[in-house]
């Protein structure tokens, strides 16, 4: 592994540094409470600056060993999903979060027509990244799995990002941007910023496409009141890009 460049020294010390002071005007300015406030603002400055951190590092091309980083990932997943489940359910309630019963052909049109409009806006990517010359970042071509073990693995990765992404940045994080700014659709938005900035180890491009992606999965929740579809059609997305698909998507 390449040496940590200074700037990402300098971003980590920055975000630790300011993180409790945005928790406490959370905290005190907000009806949240004490673990609502340091969530959000969790997501709101600290992952997003450790993800932002990651970017001088995504031309790094050093082997990883896949596996232990698919199972290490897929814990803080869903260790961040489940505490925005326990906060939110606290905060707002499971139906606030929409986590409710939804019909089961209602369920699989609106998984259906994400699918169909995520897998649309990868080839639409695909065809921006080719025609201005782009590349994908080394990085994230490394981490996509290759033998039929590290699949199987990716596939249990895929599962825990559907769950735990899925509560943090779409049960938690509109509710609790809508209940600070009184706009849904601009909690949507945020959160997709948010959400792209998390795969900061794409490279930029890859922040553009996951944040766009997020917003589509952002404006199920929002126009279905449901999180399920989104949660479903997200690890159905990954398992595509990754293990079918992923050799083809980042090929030059």
């Amino acid at each position: 592994m390449s040496e940590v460049p200074p700037v990402v020294t300098r971003i980590v010390k920055g975000s630790l540094i300011f993180f409790p002071v945005l928790a406490v005007l959370l905290w005190v300015s907000t009806s949240l409470g004490f673990f609502g406030a340091f969530y959000l603002a969790f997501l709101l400055e600290l992952l997003p600056a450790l993800a932002l951190a990651q970017l001088p590092l995504v031309t790094d091309e050093t082997p990883l060993p896949r596996i232990p980083v698919y199972l290490s990932s897929a814990v803080v997943i869903l260790l961040i999903g489940g505490f925005g489940l326990a906060v939110g359910a606290g905060a707002f309630g499971l139906e606030s979060m929409g986590l409710r019963s939804m019909e089961w052909v209602s369920l699989g049109l609106w998984v259906l027509a994400l699918t169909a409009a995520a897998m649309g806006l990868l080839g639409f990517f695909l065809l921006v990244r080719r025609a201005t010359g782009s590349s994908e970042s080394p990085l994230l071509r490394e981490l996509l799995p290759k033998t039929r073990g590290e699949k199987g693995v990716f596939f249990i990765l895929s599962l825990a990002a559907g769950v735990g992404e899925e509560l943090a940045y779409r049960g938690f994080l509109i509710p609790a941007l809508t209940a600070v700014f009184g706009w849904s659709w601009g909690a949507a938005i945020l959160s997709s910023v948010l959400f792209g900035l998390l795969h900061g180890y794409q490279g930029w491009l890859g922040i553009v496409r996951t944040a766009t992606l997020g917003f589509v999965l952002a404006a199920s929740f929002i126009l279905s009141g449901v999180l399920w579809p989104a949660i479903i059609a997200h690890a159905i997305l990954d398992m595509i890009a990754g293990i079918l698909l992923g050799e083809a998507l980042v090929k030059e």
